[in-house]
């Protein structure tokens, strides 16, 4: 069994089969690095693959001799950051969209029965349970801050937040089954 630096020097000089020699010695660690950092099963494998196609395309700018599993699990690390911050920008601006349709369908304008997207939210709503149709029309339609709500609830303004925060996830997920739905008809 050759050593990581010899394997490496190998893969610099063009040969695959060195390259496959370092996936298998470090895959499963580079997975379960992953999977640590980010614990969603059909990203691991993404990533973890993405890695390694990074590392390959770049193996002329490893310095042979130092640590290649540090070095994959750096690359990881920042796939990993950078599938986050897409997901955290995808969600906020799912989120600015649902609460803008909300303000809309409470209010009854600018959208008329036409629109998909509202009829889905609408009816998503009707299947809340009433204390949590009663916070979204004390958010939405009597524009309460969550410090008011919190008051009048007799609750802390993190729990209204939160509650806040939980609807709108069930609210998006019912969406776009409702979406997912309409599309396979």
């Amino acid at each position: 069994m050759e050593d990581e630096e010899t394997l490496v020097k190998n893969v610099q000089g063009g040969d695959l089969a060195s390259f496959e020699a370092l996936i298998n010695r470090h895959s499963s660690h580079l997975r379960a690095f992953v999977a640590m950092k980010l614990p969603v099963p059909h990203l691991i494998d993404e990533i973890a693959h993405e890695a390694f196609v990074f590392a390959h395309r770049h193996i002329n700018d490893f310095e042979a001799g130092t640590d290649f599993g540090k070095w994959l699990r750096a690359i990881a690390f920042n796939l990993i950051r950078k599938e986050t911050l897409r997901y955290q920008r995808t969600a906020k601006n799912q989120e600015k969209f649902l609460d803008h349709c909300l303000i809309q369908s409470s209010a009854n304008e600018g959208y008329g029965p036409e629109s998909a997207v509202v009829a889905w939210l609408e009816e998503c709503i009707k299947e809340l349970p009433d204390n949590q149709k009663a916070l979204l029309e004390r958010k939405y339609s009597f524009a309460e801050s969550s410090r008011e709500m919190a008051g009048a609830l007799g609750k802390s303004e993190a729990w209204v937040r939160t509650t806040l925060c939980r609807i709108r996830t069930a609210l998006r997920s019912c969406i776009n089954e409702k979406e997912a739905a309409a599309g396979n008809m």
